[in-house]
């Protein structure tokens, strides 16, 4: 199964000294229309994540994210809802678990303050989605999983655009357990107990070893 994401460019820092920084950027634009949003290839919690809306803020919207690493993803800005999925290894194989809506703070986007700073941003789990929205963000979670060869737990993150489009974003293999995480909503609201979940996962592992 292919999975539909936002268009995308990746940009080495090289790239800025070979081709020149402007044209590079005039070419991200001309690319990728604004808004458009910036992060670094790796890392996490989102930082150096932001979304550039102006051409004038493109320049110092680089930099800051270079200060993360070394390599560039620019994708276009997909308005829609955002979701994060969780997925977990079971004896069946792969399950979802009910998607966790995220509403950041108005006009803002879900960054690393939005993320750890408790009550900015607004948490739906279930998420608010149709039957069959809720279904398909649930198998795309399962195909990345299955697709990238993970395995125990993972979580995905993707936004349901307004036509019902599932646009897959990025997957993260170390979900948080922090009190804004998202993992513990979803296995809330799947009527699951944490320790239970990761004392089977504990399990599997240990079972894998001793084979």
């Amino acid at each position: 199964m292919g999975l539909t994401t936002p268009d995308w460019v990746v940009l080495p820092h090289g790239t800025f000294r070979e081709l020149g920084a402007q044209r590079v950027l005039d070419a991200m634009v001309y690319r990728l229309g604004l808004p458009m949003v910036l992060k670094p290839d790796q890392g996490g919690s989102a930082l150096g994540a932001q979304v550039v809306r102006d051409a004038g803020e493109l320049p110092a919207a680089m930099v800051g994210c270079l200060a993360y690493g070394e390599t560039v993803l620019a994708e276009q800005f997909v308005d829609g809802v955002e979701v994060a999925v969780a997925v977990l290894d079971g004896p069946e194989g792969p399950e979802a678990l009910p998607a966790v809506e995220i509403v950041p703070p108005e006009g803002g986007i879900y960054d690393y303050t939005a993320r750890y700073t408790a009550g900015l941003t607004e948490f739906h789990a279930p998420a608010r989605l149709d039957a069959s929205a809720a279904t398909a963000v649930g198998e795309l979670a399962v195909s990345a999983h299955r697709l990238l060869g993970l395995r125990d737990i993972s979580r995905t993150d993707a936004v349901v655009a307004p036509d019902g489009t599932v646009q897959f974003l990025e997957v993260n293999v170390c979900p948080g357990l922090t009190e804004t995480s998202l993992l513990p909503m979803a296995v809330e609201a799947a009527g699951r107990s944490l320790g239970d979940v990761f004392g089977a996962l504990i399990e599997r592992a240990v079972a894998r070893g001793s084979r």
